[in-house]
């Protein structure tokens, strides 16, 4: 007998997995699921890339007095 998989999502509520509307399934019935990323707003998204900016310009700084020193100790 071969067996298919179908996919339906859902969302978490007091630690149960409940399907979206439409996908019901008999007790006992056997799952699979994984765990989707954070979705974020647009807000959060920009955010995000604004940290990620300075801590690029953060650790270049780091880099250019690291260099700094090694060339005054020449």
């Amino acid at each position: 007998m071969v067996e298919t998989a179908t996919k339906h999502r859902g969302v978490i509520r007091g630690g149960v997995i409940v399907p979206e509307a439409g996908a019901a399934y008999p007790d006992g019935t056997r799952v699979e699921y994984r765990v989707l990323p954070a979705e974020f707003t647009p807000d959060e998204r920009a955010e995000f890339e604004r940290w990620d900016q300075l801590s690029a310009e953060s650790f270049q700084m780091i880099l250019d007095l690291e260099a700094k020193e090694r060339d005054e100790r020449r």
